[in-house]
């Protein structure tokens, strides 16, 4: 039987994978391997103390951060096995080839682009419009003021916008 904190902590934990999953999925690419890091991140926080886990003021956003270096630590140990990004494009319909074949290729420049980014900024971006983070969570996390992080996304959307373009026009 579990103890009443336990169970407080899978309840919370519950709501908070899924969007530690798309984080870890977002800087892995793999879903195997953000699976993994997701994981291990419940996992880190299950054996914590309970004393410390208490005294965070926002779990999630703590959560958030591990997943972020657990990721980051992956990627700079060479551990991560990057799959090739077609998996997301496999389960989408289309109403024909051509255009199916037109849209993955957008979706594969704009992806490169945004894995071109530093760390920061694809993370801000991430925050914003994958997890649907509001300006004031994505500053309390990115520890930046709330204006920076919307300078930050101002700047990132305009220099992906540009290099689109630019790989529109010249047919890259």
């Amino acid at each position: 039987m579990l103890l009443t904190a336990d169970k407080q902590f899978l309840d919370q934990i519950q709501g908070i994978r899924n969007r530690v999953f798309r984080v870890t999925k977002r800087i892995l690419i793999s879903k195997e391997e953000a699976e993994d890091a997701t994981q291990e991140v419940i996992l880190k926080l299950w054996n914590m103390d309970e004393g410390k886990r208490k005294s965070f003021k926002n779990l999630e956003a703590y959560s958030i951060t591990m997943a972020k270096n657990y990721c980051l630590d992956r990627i700079k140990s060479k551990q991560a096995q990057v799959l090739s990004l077609n998996e997301q494009f496999q389960s989408q319909p289309s109403t024909s080839l051509q255009k199916q074949i037109e849209v993955s290729n957008e979706m594969e420049w704009v992806v490169k682009l945004i894995d071109q980014l530093p760390e920061r900024e694809r993370m801000i971006l991430q925050l914003r419009e994958i997890e649907q983070y509001e300006f004031d969570q994505i500053a309390s996390l990115m520890e930046i003021p709330e204006g920076t992080v919307r300078v930050y996304l101002s700047r990132i959307r305009k220099k992906i916008k540009k290099q689109f373009i630019e790989i529109q026009s010249h047919g890259i």
